[in-house]
């Protein structure tokens, strides 16, 4: 055993910690994208649920140069976001829903703002919740719309209304438009908030999109149980996997790799 493997094995006795050469997949998004996929450039970013936006600040970090796009559409929470993003002439903010068709829903404002959730339609029970009427729009729809041909990240987090936005999504994803995608998904079949992680994983899958890595794992905390409540499942297309193949990435090593996992690692945590 060498003089360096047998500190690294008394200072991880002594501290009670492991040290790693590199962060094992899964404990940060922006190092693996940085590590992982040299080749891809971030130049569209879709922030789908931004809220406040405390994912968008961490794009604008990470990705200075990228032309993003936030979508709220809850008045109050929108207000906030466009308060918030006004100082950034890349960000552009859409008080809008996005889900399988083009038209109307109701987001019931239960909980705090990042709980809220969409509803297709006014339910039974309006009067015993707080609704406010929203316009819904696909993501085709919009691309089409806004002359958008390619989108590099699309993040999705709508406490349930994930798989409607996939859907709504279908020629981008279909035509491997879409380079990366983040889901919310739900862990196990008590979770019934979330869309399970199966039904998000099969129907990607179907479109040629593979899974990249989880974030942010988040155990069961209503019940205290250790099983896995939902998690961040990150999921790369065919084409942008075939792009940062292996065999590339040993021959890249270049500034602008240097430069972001530099970045990334100034952003971790």
């Amino acid at each position: 055993m060498g003089i360096q493997r047998k500190l690294k094995r008394i200072v991880e006795t002594a501290t009670r910690t492991h040290i790693l050469r590199t962060l094992p997949r899964g404990s940060s998004l922006f190092y693996d994208i940085a590590t992982h996929l040299p080749q891809l450039e971030m130049v569209t970013i879709f922030d789908v649920g931004a809220n406040v936006g405390q994912s968008c600040s961490q794009y604008i970090g990470n990705f200075p140069q990228a032309d993003i796009y936030c979508f709220e559409p809850v008045s109050t929470t929108f207000s906030i976001l466009e308060k918030k993003l006004r100082k950034y002439k890349n960000v552009r903010a859409f008080q809008l829903a996005l889900g399988a068709d083009r038209g109307k829903g109701y987001v019931r404002l239960e909980g705090p703002s990042d709980m809220f959730f969409l509803e297709k339609s006014l339910p039974e029970e309006a009067r015993q919740h707080s609704f406010e009427q929203v316009a819904v729009d696909t993501v085709d729809g919009f691309c089409a719309r806004m002359s958008i041909s390619h989108i590099n990240y699309m993040k999705v987090d709508a406490e349930g209304g994930e798989l409607d936005i996939l859907l709504g999504a279908d020629r981008m994803l279909e035509s491997q438009a879409i380079d990366l995608v983040e889901t919310e998904t739900g862990m196990n079949p008590t979770n019934t908030r979330h869309v399970p992680f199966e039904i998000v994983k099969k129907m990607l899958e179907s479109k040629s999109y593979f899974l990249f890595g989880m974030y942010e794992q988040t155990h069961e905390w209503l019940s205290g149980l250790p099983c896995l409540r939902r998690v961040n499942a990150l999921f790369i297309s065919s084409a942008a996997m075939h792009e940062n193949a292996l065999t590339k990435n040993i021959a890249t090593n270049d500034r602008t790799l240097d430069e972001r996992l530099k970045r990334a690692a100034g952003n971790t945590g």
